[in-house]
């Protein structure tokens, strides 16, 4: 009777143990999560206000590192050295490059069909499809879950441009008449600095969506035989460049051979330059130095007659989430993802860090009330740098960007553009696959 009760009370300490045990697992649950952002950035803030409130409301912990830009670079070498990290955020063109081409994250089509916490819809319901599309691979795979949605677009002060009775150019003809306006009144018709690499591949790639479409300058850079290049399209694409140059039409800021980032950004708000071509966070970066009576106005690349690209197409350039690949704790991580999409949360992103949101229905700042519209407006989207920068990072490297100096500072016509792109595209491929 004793050894009975004995194994009766062991057996029950044996079953309180474990369901003990498995009530701290759950109470402890937790996912690792590399950011973009460092602390005490816009960003940051409403990410860490966000988490905040996921651990509160679901008894969970994150644990985070603000590890900055270059996260993507710094964990892969932590992640393949087998430790675990569940997810991690950047730019579409970053994590693809980075983390996709390499094997290493997982797929997150799966987000689009989770509910939105708090909310009676799925993340697919209030995401803007265009804020993903362009990422989206042949089969059907998504690595890619935005929360912020940046596109890049000739700005201008709209203060500036009424003084002098320019309207925002929608040809390129048009854009050809209002850099002579600029002309006239000692303006540089557009701020740019060749040192700069963001700057330098913007023309490019932009001339080539126009003229050729989408996908034709990846396409080209992946083709070893250099066939893609004999098109007389890729002529008329350098012909464009070269007017940009001090050889062609000049319209590029006095000193840009030598200007680097801030420079041009600076003498465009400073009054100096009419025009900037950049992202949808220059307003946050020049705000201070552009006084009360700047008013941001954007104006999409110019378009051209008899060009097969779309006219309407702008570039999205997403900044999102990706789950690693074989992360221990993949379902959390996914779980924060589709939280952060809440309306509240897309508010709080507008509000405080003045960028877009890619959930529907959230209106953008008022300062990037222009670029929004020719996003709404528009029949279809490209990757930045038509994504080459991701998918053939080398080439990128060693081919576009050399050439892009080359025909911007006029060293080139167009007719040796498109033949050096020709000539040194083989040459790459040679090289590599020897």
């Amino acid at each position: 009777m004793f050894k009975k009760s004995n194994l009766l009370l062991s057996i029950t300490l044996m079953v309180g143990l474990l369901l003990l045990s498995s009530t701290m697992v759950m109470a402890n649950e937790s996912f690792t999560y590399w950011s973009m952002w460092e602390k005490g950035e816009p960003q940051q803030k409403v990410l860490e206000q966000a988490i905040k409130d996921f651990e509160e409301q679901f008894d969970v912990t994150v644990n985070v590192n603000w590890a900055g830009r270059d996260v993507v670079t710094a964990l892969k070498p932590r992640f393949l050295s087998g430790e675990n990290i569940d997810m991690t955020d950047q730019s579409g063109e970053e994590l693809y490059g980075g983390l996709v081409a390499g094997g290493v994250a997982a797929t997150m089509n799966d987000v689009l069909e989770m509910s939105v916490p708090n909310e009676d819809a799925t993340v697919g319901d209030v995401l803007i499809p265009e804020s993903y599309d362009a990422y989206v691979r042949e089969d059907g795979s998504l690595y890619i879950i935005p929360y912020n949605f940046i596109t890049s677009v000739f700005w201008y002060d709209k203060v500036l441009f009424n003084d002098l009775g320019i309207e925002a150019p929608e040809t390129w003809d048009e854009f050809l008449e209002m850099s002579e306006i600029l002309k006239d009144n000692n303006i540089d018709p557009v701020a740019f600095g060749i040192q700069t690499d963001v700057y330098r591949g913007y023309f490019p790639y932009h001339a080539a969506e126009r003229i050729l479409g989408k996908n034709a300058l990846n396409n080209a850079a992946s083709d070893p035989t250099g066939e893609a290049f004999e098109d007389p399209r890729w002529e008329r694409v350098g012909d464009i460049l070269y007017q940009f140059s001090k050889e062609g039409k000049d319209l590029l800021m006095q000193g840009y051979e030598s200007s680097v980032y801030p420079a041009p950004q600076m003498d465009w708000v400073m009054g100096m330059a009419g025009t900037f071509y950049c992202g949808t966070w220059i307003p946050v970066e020049t705000r201070e130095a552009a006084g009360e009576n700047f008013e941001y106005g954007a104006f999409k690349f110019p378009t051209f007659e008899d060009a097969d690209g779309d006219p309407t197409a702008v570039e999205t350039y997403p900044i999102g989430f990706s789950v690693l690949k074989d992360a221990e704790n993949a379902d959390l991580a996914k779980k924060f993802v589709a939280f952060f999409l809440q309306e509240k949360y897309a508010k709080q992103w507008v509000e405080v860090t003045k960028n877009m949101t890619p959930r529907a229905g959230v209106e953008a700042p008022a300062e990037l009330a222009d670029a929004k519209k020719l996003l709404d407006n528009a029949n279809s989207t490209f990757r930045l740098y038509d994504g080459v920068q991701a998918d053939q990072p080398e080439w990128y490297a060693s081919v576009f960007l050399p050439l892009a100096s080359e025909v911007l500072l006029g060293e080139i016509n167009g007719e040796e553009y498109a033949e050096k792109m020709r000539t040194e595209t083989i040459k790459f491929w040679e090289n590599k696959n020897n």
